[in-house]
């Protein structure tokens, strides 16, 4: 029986090869080495980098809400305690805050300073949820048991909260005093009901809250009418009624 013809591999061929798979063993043995050091190296910066102090610039219920967050959290390591990442986690779970800056002070600080969200008004829902409003017409939460700020309420729906809004900066923009005495504002039909203190109260007409309240503010400083209480009905266009308004409540 005859013998297949086989290719006889030279002594040199076999040597390249050999050293070629040596080379390749190496190279993944290197990159092995490489890799295990950065990821070593890694762990290494992210621990030893952790926060362990902080400096808190804020007032003292935001400092306290703060703490409370840092204190919380499962791990102060690099990447969990990146100024970005907690700016946005704090802002979210803390309504009371308008804006937080975070700054990393090397190795282990951090300085953090917050604005507090400054409420304008109440807002009363149509499920009768009370709410903080700010000065953006955002209504950031729901008053808490127990408070009692003294702020206007305003009693309406959601859709109407926009306009009620514009009349309150409208106000602010043209009677500072007015503002301050104001208690309440109703909407029915398409009429603002506007309660002040004192017995004091305005009906104005839906849509031209700005150019009413801006002329009516400017009657109402003249002497014949600055130091009295009105109850002023404004809503047609050719004449307004102005009455002494009765002391003792919302009319």
């Amino acid at each position: 029986m005859s013998r297949g013809n086989q290719r006889r591999i030279k002594p040199e061929e076999i040597q390249a090869a050999r050293f070629k798979f040596r080379r390749r063993l190496a190279g993944v043995f290197l990159s092995s080495i490489v890799l295990s050091a950065t990821l070593f190296g890694g762990w290494w910066l992210n621990e030893s980098m952790s926060v362990r102090q902080w400096k808190i610039d804020a007032s003292p219920s935001l400092k306290q809400a703060i703490k409370k967050q840092l204190e919380a959290m499962p791990s102060h390591d690099f990447l969990h305690t990146q100024p970005f990442l907690l700016r946005q986690q704090w802002l979210a779970a803390i309504p009371d805050m308008a804006e937080v800056q975070v700054s990393r002070i090397l190795p282990d600080s951090l300085h953090i300073q917050a604005q507090p969200r400054v409420p304008m008004a109440l807002w009363q829902d149509e499920n009768n949820v009370i709410y903080l409003l700010d000065s953006y017409a955002v209504a950031y939460r729901p008053l808490r048991k127990g408070e009692s700020p003294d702020l206007p309420l305003l009693r309406l729906d959601r859709a109407k909260l926009a306009s009620a809004f514009s009349l309150l900066l409208s106000l602010q923009q043209f009677d500072t005093a007015k503002m301050t005495d104001l208690s309440e504002i109703r909407i029915s039909a398409q009429n603002w009901q506007v309660y002040f203190s004192r017995g004091e109260s305005w009906l104005l007409p839906q849509g031209k809250e700005n150019s009413v309240i801006r002329r009516l503010t400017r009657i109402l400083k003249e002497p014949r009418w600055q130091y009295r209480s009105w109850r002023i009905d404004a809503r047609a266009q050719s004449r307004w009624f102005i009455r002494p308004a009765k002391h003792g409540g919302i009319i």
